[in-house]
């Protein structure tokens, strides 16, 4: 069974890579790198990972250029990484699993897979109802407020990547972890310093916090919520995907 896990950026999948030893593949030609590990603890499994970049274009250049939606077809998709809390009752570090992925404009609209979602918050993810996946990033907590009556969390590739994947008949679930809650501002434009692949821009980085040395501590708390939510997010995803081909497996036999 090939379960394949998509994260925005390596920063989010950089613990999960310390956790579990995954081996990088080489980019071919245009085809996208991604990474594997194998497990034999519920049968023969393969845990693919792919770095699609942040935002619709990139995940859909990154899709469009890996072989996982012809040759190399996943069992099942997880779509994870971080989110931004869009109601006050999620706290940062808290993981997340949506019923409901969709976007604003409701082109990209999918629903997480009943039994496997039951399986997430059976291990602790909060079920949310909606996972709104914008196209920019959501950086202020009024824009947040004025979101948070189409969901409860908001990211920006999980419709997306899981819409593509939906119409080849590969079912899915969003797993996110909260990263900045509802009442916080970002405390830096990411927009300018970081690439669409999740690359520090180190001037541009360098120059905000120069311009705004009174956003330091805001930065640094923020650097903890972070780490703290790729922790949690690298121990869930440990339990959660060695479950899924045993846990399928009884599915096709009930």
């Amino acid at each position: 069974m090939r379960i394949l896990v998509t994260f925005a950026v390596d920063a989010e999948f950089a613990p999960w890579r310390k956790l579990r030893k995954f081996r990088k593949l080489p980019a071919i030609g245009s085809r996208a790198a991604h990474f594997v590990s194998f497990s034999d603890t519920y049968g023969s499994m393969e845990i693919s990972v792919l770095l699609t970049g942040i935002g619709e274009a990139t995940a859909c250049a990154t899709l469009d250029s890996s072989r996982f939606l012809r040759d190399m077809k996943p069992n099942f998709l997880v779509s994870s990484g971080f989110a931004g809390a869009l109601k006050p009752e999620l706290s940062a570090g808290a993981i997340v699993a949506p019923e409901k992925t969709r976007t604003l404009r409701n082109h990209a609209n999918v629903d997480s897979d009943i039994r496997v979602r039951e399986e997430a918050v059976r291990l602790g993810a909060i079920p949310v109802q909606n996972l709104i996946t914008v196209d920019r990033l959501v950086k202020t907590a009024e824009e947040k407020s004025r979101l948070a009556c189409f969901g409860e969390a908001v990211d920006m590739e999980s419709a997306i990547v899981m819409t593509r994947f939906a119409r080849e008949g590969v079912p899915s679930i969003a797993v996110r972890a909260i990263s900045d809650v509802s009442g916080e501002n970002l405390p830096l434009d990411f927009d300018r310093c970081l690439t669409p692949q999740g690359a520090i821009k180190p001037l541009n980085l360098l120059n905000q916090i120069v311009r705004g040395p009174g956003n330091l501590p805001e930065i640094l708390r923020f650097g903890r919520q972070s780490f703290q939510a790729g922790q949690n997010l690298a121990a869930f995803l440990e339990k959660l995907t060695v479950l899924i081909p045993s846990f399928s497996e009884r599915l096709a036999h009930a």
